[in-house]
């Protein structure tokens, strides 16, 4: 048996907008309840432009990236759930499972919640894109991919935060025969029109400006809205007998959008903010969300409280997120890949480590 490499390629950070794909120590399991997976396939996530865009201030050479597949390489002596071998996805949030958050089904506010390739702020975990991750709790933190079913391991990958995290965002918020409007469409609006579509809604409707990704939207099932040639709140009033919708998707986070999210919910609708904020504060029309008597549902996703029903959808072909995957490159292509995903010319990229 050939020995095993004490090194191995990742993608890091260097700083805002310098991704450079370096040699780095191999992970070690340290916790019995880790595992080490190799990496097959990693995502790159809008919250990863966070840092870098330098809009989240990190240290320098943190290994980015929490959305990833791939096979468990080892596993410590206290993991019951995973063996070596198994194909694994993991949520992009680890949780305790044991505070008063988790334990009341809220893990996204664990008090010790960790978030993988985010730096020390949130958990100093190293990230997924990379040629092999250590997953910390794993037997809450990952799921063993189904060998059966429809679901492809492109779908999969997105079990661990986009998918879940869109389907989360309309499945606390809507019954079935709704409307749902959900502003952007990026890789969260495109997987939360996904699940509204799945989950019943009478109608769903995108609003975006990028013509590619009202396409996609369209083929999925909704109706769109280019909000360059229309006014939203005019198109959501025609489309709802003059109410508006009942709930309202910001799949974006930022202050244009939920102002503009704002407008379209109707008296007593819900709002549901799956978007990242990092702002400490903006301003929005409160007095317009007071008189309507809005619900406003927000927060790092819960990932792990959904995986199940997601990944369950996605065997069944209710859910095909990878439909919305555009690039797929090599990890040494890692900067370039960066640079389309934030240019808004690549929808999502998928990264493969090991090709």
């Amino acid at each position: 048996m050939p020995p095993v490499a004490e090194t191995m390629r990742a993608a890091v950070l260097r700083a805002p907008h310098r991704v450079e794909v370096h040699e780095v120590p191999r992970p070690q399991i340290t916790l019995p309840t880790d595992i080490l997976v190799r990496v097959e396939r990693t995502a790159i996530c809008g919250t990863d432009l966070h840092p870098y865009e330098g809009r989240l201030e990190i240290e320098p050479d943190v290994i980015l990236g929490h959305e990833f597949v791939g096979t468990v390489e080892a596993a410590g002596d206290a993991v019951a759930q995973l063996n070596e071998g198994d194909r694994v996805v993991s949520s992009c949030v680890v949780s305790c499972g044991a505070c008063y958050q988790c334990r009341r089904h809220q893990p996204g506010n664990c008090a010790g919640s960790r978030i993988f390739g985010l730096g020390l702020a949130l958990g100093d975990l190293d990230g997924g894109q990379a040629e092999y991750v250590i997953v910390p709790n794993a037997d809450l933190s990952a799921r063993r991919i189904p060998e059966s079913g429809s679901a492809s391991d492109d779908d999969i990958l997105f079990a661990g935060d986009i998918m879940t995290t869109g389907y989360e965002a309309v499945a606390r918020a809507m019954r079935p025969g709704d409307t749902v409007a959900v502003v952007g469409a990026g890789p969260v609006g495109l997987c939360s029109a996904m699940a509204a579509v799945a989950l019943g809604a009478a109608q769903v409707i995108v609003v975006d400006r990028v013509e590619a990704r009202l396409k996609e939207a369209a083929a999925i099932g909704a109706v769109t809205v280019n909000a360059s040639e229309t006014d939203p709140s005019d198109a959501v009033l025609d489309l709802t007998d003059w109410r508006g919708a009942d709930v309202v998707i910001d799949a974006v986070g930022h202050e244009s959008a939920l102002v503009s999210a704002i407008s379209l919910i109707r008296a007593g609708g819900t709002l549901s903010i799956p978007g990242v904020y990092t702002e400490d504060a903006i301003t929005i029309p409160f007095g317009e969300l007071y008189l309507k008597g809005v619900t406003v549902q927000m927060g790092v996703a819960h990932i792990t409280e959904y995986m199940d029903e997601v990944i369950a959808l996605m065997s069944v072909g209710k859910l095909q997120p990878a439909r919305i995957i555009s690039h797929r490159m090599g990890l040494s292509d890692a900067a370039e890949a960066y640079r389309l995903f934030a240019g808004h010319e690549a929808t999502k990229v998928v990264l493969e480590p090991q090709s």
